[in-house]
C-alpha cells in the first residue's frame, strides 16, 4: 500500500497544481503540450525502447491487444447506443480512443521504470496512428482523413518510437552522451503532461449526464474486461499484462476533445465524456495498481 502511496502522491500532486494554475493563471496550454509532445515525449520514448531489451514477438501481442481492445470499445458502444440510433462522433471516439499516454505514462513509469515505459509506447503505436487518421475522419463527418494521415507524419513520438524500436532490435549502438541527452529532456516529459492534464481538466464540463455515465462506464469498465480478455487470448504476463490490463481502462483520450471541438462535432459530448472518465480514473488508478501489483 505504501507503494502505491508513493506512486499516486506525486501523481496527483502535480494534477493539482495544474489544475490551480490553469484556473488562476488561465495560461496558453499549447507551449506546455508542444514542449512535452514535440520534445520531451520523444526523448523518453526513445531511450525507454532502445535501453529495454524487445522482442517483436511480445511487440506484435501488445499491438493486438490494443485493437481488440479498440474493436470490442466501438463494438459495446454500437449496442448500446448504435442500435438505438443515438450514437455520434461525440461517444463513440472517447469510448474507443483512451488516454495511452498522458496518465498511463507517468504512473507505469514510476511503477515499472522504463520496461513500463517501453510497454506503454508499444501500446499506443496502434492507438496514435488510428486516432491521427480514423479519428480526424470521423471527427471532421467523414471528410479529413489525409489531414489526419498529415498530423501522422508531424508526430515526433511515432518516429522515436519506431527509431528506438529499430535501433533496439538491430543492435546498433548509440553514443553514451547522447543516450544521457536524451534521458535528461526525457524526464521532463512526466510533469509535463501531468500539469497538462490538470490544467485541462479545469476547463471542461459535464453535460447529458445519462448519456456521459453510460459512455464512461462503457469506456472504463468495458475496457477493463476487455484488457483481461485481450491478455488471456493473447497469454501475456508480467509488465506487458499490467500495462495492457491499465491501459484498456484509461479515461477517454484528451485529444478527442480537441478534434470534435476543431470539427464542431458533438464536442461538448466529448469533453463530457474525457472529463467523467478522467474523474472516475481518481477511483479506479489506485484499485488497478493495488491489484496489478
Amino acid at each position: 500500500m505504501q507503494q502505491i502511496v508513493d506512486i499516486l502522491a506525486p501523481t496527483f500532486f502535480a494534477i493539482a497544481i495544474g489544475y490551480l494554475f490553469g484556473r488562476v493563471a488561465r495560461p496558453s496550454v499549447a507551449t506546455l503540450i508542444d514542449a512535452a509532445m514535440f520534445v520531451a515525449t520523444p526523448c523518453l520514448v526513445f531511450y525507454s525502447l532502445y535501453t529495454n531489451e524487445v522482442q517483436l514477438g511480445e511487440a506484435a501481442r501488445l499491438w493486438a491487444s490494443c485493437l481488440l481492445v479498440m474493436a470490442g470499445s466501438f463494438a459495446l458502444a454500437w449496442l448500446v447506443f448504435g442500435l438505438r440510433k443515438k450514437g455520434s462522433a461525440g461517444i463513440y471516439l472517447p469510448v474507443v480512443f483512451s488516454n495511452t499516454v498522458n496518465i498511463p505514462l507517468p504512473i507505469i513509469y514510476l511503477a515499472f521504470g522504463n520496461e513500463g515505459v517501453a510497454n506503454v509506447i508499444l501500446y499506443y503505436i496502434p492507438n496514435g496512428l488510428l486516432i491521427y487518421s480514423l479519428g480526424v475522419y470521423v471527427a471532421s463527418g467523414h471528410r479529413e482523413l489525409r489531414q489526419g494521415l498529415k498530423a501522422v507524419l508531424r508526430t515526433p513520438l511515432i518516429y522515436a518510437a519506431v527509431l528506438g524500436l529499430v535501433l533496439n532490435l538491430s543492435g546498433a549502438t548509440v553514443p553514451h552522451a547522447a543516450l544521457q541527452s536524451l534521458s535528461l529532456l526525457g524526464q521532463a516529459a512526466v510533469p509535463l503532461m501531468l500539469l497538462v492534464l490538470g490544467i485541462n481538466v479545469g476547463r471542461y464540463r459535464l453535460t447529458r449526464l445519462a448519456t456521459t455515465i453510460v459512455a464512461s462506464i462503457l469506456r472504463v469498465g468495458g475496457g477493463l474486461l476487455l484488457g483481461f480478455l485481450a491478455v488471456w487470448l493473447l497469454n501475456l504476463s508480467g509488465v506487458p499484462r499490467a500495462v495492457v490490463i491499465f491501459e484498456a481502462a484509461m479515461p477517454g483520450a484528451v485529444v478527442i476533445a480537441v478534434l470534435c471541438s476543431k470539427y464542431n462535432n458533438d464536442a461538448e459530448m466529448a469533453s463530457s465524456i474525457v472529463l467523467a472518465t478522467t474523474l472516475m480514473a481518481v477511483g479506479v488508478i489506485p484499485a488497478l495498481l493495488y491489484y496489478l501489483s
